[in-house]
């Protein structure tokens, strides 16, 4: 375990919370904040050499497994496109990409975001730490290359757009990461980043039982304008936060409400070869997803959604 200190001010943080790892053993973390900007993050916490071993082999992508052509496993592939699609669509719409334009997706899973991209004419390009870049590469044909941003070597202004989804909040170094974007990105190119808010209505409603307190391996915790200040300190002009998400996706809202339903949960636990419970636990989730549906929708009409997605530029010379 390492201590730290925060990205932006160089101070030790205040205690805030503990919560315990949603996984067994259920080791227990401690989340300070720091007193000076607000930026929160866990501390102690697993070194980079220790961090592999919090995530579960479905984490972030399901392997192949019996049944995987199911009506419930062809359900969630679409649920999942569905979100996908709307993120790229997003991405088109408050950028002023142009077909054919090379994008880069840092920590692409299996590719899915990557097939979205394709079907909307832009050329994406992944990175990925997990067996998952293998699969893109291999089964999908993508141009996927495994390790991490920095591992991968990309030539200096070759993407208009790199894209970090959920991802901020995973890394060691977040200012390092930034300038590697910073560096592949084309003058004028776009810098999109989707992490969680900590101001959200969602956080401060649940609290540490908010489902986006993913403990440990989310390491730091985010609001706009502390996520503002990191981008700018990176070199980037942040040109707006969007707060609207996918109404059938309500994020981590209905996670928070049915926490025995998380999907993370019952992926875990059927690729273990425990498959009771797993149709009941997708009702559940289903519908706590339909009932958050309006409240959700409320919440980023107010500018204080549980996701927002931000988008920055890297300045022309």
């Amino acid at each position: 375990m390492e201590t730290a200190t925060c990205i932006l001010c160089g101070k030790p943080g205040a205690a805030w919370f503990e919560k315990a790892d949603k996984f067994p053993p259920h080791e227990v973390f401690h989340v300070v904040r720091c007193p000076e900007c607000g930026l929160a993050w866990v501390s102690p916490r697993p070194e980079p050499q220790e961090i592999g071993c919090y995530y579960p082999p479905t984490y972030s992508w399901k392997p192949d497994a019996a049944g995987e052509q199911s009506l419930v496993h062809r359900a969630e592939q679409w649920y999942r496109f569905h979100l996908l699609r709307f993120e790229t669509r997003q991405l088109l719409a408050y950028t002023d990409l142009a077909h054919g334009e090379p994008v880069l997706d840092v920590g692409c899973s299996s590719g899915d975001r990557l097939l979205a991209m394709k079907e909307a004419c832009l050329t994406p390009a992944g990175v990925e730490i997990s067996p998952a870049a293998d699969f893109a590469r291999e089964r999908l044909a993508l141009d996927v290359r495994r390790g991490t941003l920095e591992e991968a070597h990309f030539e200096a202004g070759r993407f208009r757009a790199v894209t970090l989804h959920n991802v901020l909040e995973h890394v060691h170094d977040p200012r390092r990461l930034l300038a590697e974007a910073h560096r592949i990105l084309s003058p004028g190119g776009w810098l999109v980043v989707q992490v969680p808010n900590v101001r959200s209505l969602q956080a401060r409603l649940f609290g540490k039982r908010w489902a986006a307190v993913d403990i440990p391996r989310d390491l730091y915790y985010y609001a706009p304008a502390i996520l503002g200040r990191l981008l700018e300190a990176g070199g980037f002009e942040v040109v707006r936060a969007v707060h609207r998400t996918s109404l059938l996706h309500p994020p981590t809202a209905a996670i928070s409400l049915v926490p025995w339903a998380d999907p993370q949960r019952f992926w875990k636990a059927e690729a273990e070869g425990a498959a009771a419970g797993g149709l009941a636990r997708r009702l559940a989730w289903a519908t706590a997803t339909v009932a958050v549906m309006p409240a959700v929708w409320l919440e980023s009409r107010l500018g204080a959604g549980a996701i927002p997605t931000t988008f920055a530029r890297k300045p022309v010379p």
